[in-house]
């Protein structure tokens, strides 16, 4: 059989370090641009386009224009990991020299910063949300800010407006994560990304007196709730109650704890809104919730 090899372009830090000699991987998924395997471990490891963003458990890899992994793989066949080198059936991806991808200085954050250095960039990245939504006709089943009248994807059902509040008794946060998980369409459901950037806007202050305890309660309701949606969006949700996040969203969340012009703000947004059909969009209306929760703790 001919095998066509590729040379990898960055290796996400926890495909790095999670990759052992011998490793014995399955087909997940397929789609144009990715190809999802099974880690021995339960999550998965994503095979991506050079164009795509880079993700924690993700290898980038340069394509030629034609390449298209539903016809190149089929869920089910193996994969195998040794001496540097990940082979699957007809093909084979060369790990080194590629740079290893580690946002290492927003994870790590610490002591962290004050919200109002992320605070006072909301407005413009809630003008800007609203702005993408109706120039791209972006469909949400959420509603993706106050105020704001998305089109629902269900002709005649309104968006669904998301309540989530650091005063919240259990029983309502309870109720909230139960009907946000799995919630919506696409690959990865409106609900799921909704609930994952909130988890990375509250994540540099999950330690603060005043969030500790609800971000430790959502973070347990999310976690037991896993089982409700799709594999690949229950595998973002797991990487997210971890801390470990998409390039575009550690590149928002570290200008938002620093000293940012709103131009860099806007940019980076723009790399979050990018991801998928909606989903970065909703993750941003998720972020800027959770920034607003921040916000009600001043």
């Amino acid at each position: 059989m001919m095998v066509t090899t590729f040379s990898s372009l960055s290796v996400g830090y926890l495909a790095a370090s999670r990759l052992e000699d011998q490793d014995e991987l399955q087909v997940h998924s397929c789609f144009q641009h990715s190809l999802n395997l099974r880690h021995p471990d339960g999550y998965l490891l994503s095979i991506l386009h050079h164009d795509s963003q880079n993700l924690p458990d993700a290898i980038r890899i340069r394509v030629p224009g034609h390449w298209d992994w539903r016809y190149r793989a089929q869920v089910g066949q193996r994969a195998t990991f040794a001496l540097g080198l990940l082979h699957g059936e007809g093909w084979s991806i060369a790990l080194a020299p590629a740079a290893c991808w580690c946002p290492i200085r927003w994870r790590e954050a610490s002591p962290a910063p004050t919200m109002q250095s992320a605070l006072s960039h909301y407005a413009t990245l809630a003008w800007q949300l609203e702005q993408y939504c109706r120039q791209h006709r972006i469909e949400s089943d959420l509603q993706l800010l106050p105020g704001l009248a998305a089109n629902a994807v269900s002709p005649g059902r309104p968006p669904r407006r998301v309540q989530l509040g650091i005063t919240d008794p259990l029983h309502l946060l309870t109720a909230e994560v139960s009907a946000l998980i799995g919630y919506g369409r696409g690959l990865t459901p409106d609900g799921d990304d909704y609930l994952l950037g909130y988890l990375a806007a509250l994540w540099l202050w999950r330690q603060h007196p005043t969030i500790a305890a609800h971000n430790a309660t959502l973070r347990s309701l999310i976690g037991s709730q896993l089982s409700r949606t799709n594999d690949i969006s229950r595998h973002y949700l797991a990487r997210a109650l971890e801390g470990h996040f998409s390039q575009p969203i550690c590149d928002l969340m570290l200008l938002l704890s620093a000293e940012a012009a709103a131009t860099q703000i806007q940019a980076a947004a723009l790399q979050v809104m990018q991801f998928g059909a909606s989903s970065g969009v909703d993750c941003l209306a998720g972020l800027l919730h959770g920034l607003r929760t921040l916000e009600s703790t001043l």
